[in-house]
């Protein structure tokens, strides 16, 4: 029996982040870019126009905020 919880616990959390990665997609580039220094986090990442990257930082100025 406790198997099985601990199954279904695990197949949640799966299906957890899974939903979580599906409606926000950019958490993956904030979360790495908060880590950079200097000006390479202020390029836009692969699959970005500079535009849309522009877009992006301005959602996360604790992170971005020497690039804005």
């Amino acid at each position: 029996m406790d198997k099985k919880i601990i199954l279904y616990i695990i197949i949640g959390l799966v299906i957890l982040g899974l939903l979580v990665m599906t409606f926000f997609p950019g958490i993956i580039l904030a979360w790495t870019d908060s880590s950079k220094t200097g000006t390479g986090k202020c390029n836009p990442a692969p699959g970005y126009t500079e535009e849309a990257w522009k877009e992006h930082m301005g959602h996360h100025p604790n992170i971005y905020k020497d690039c804005l």
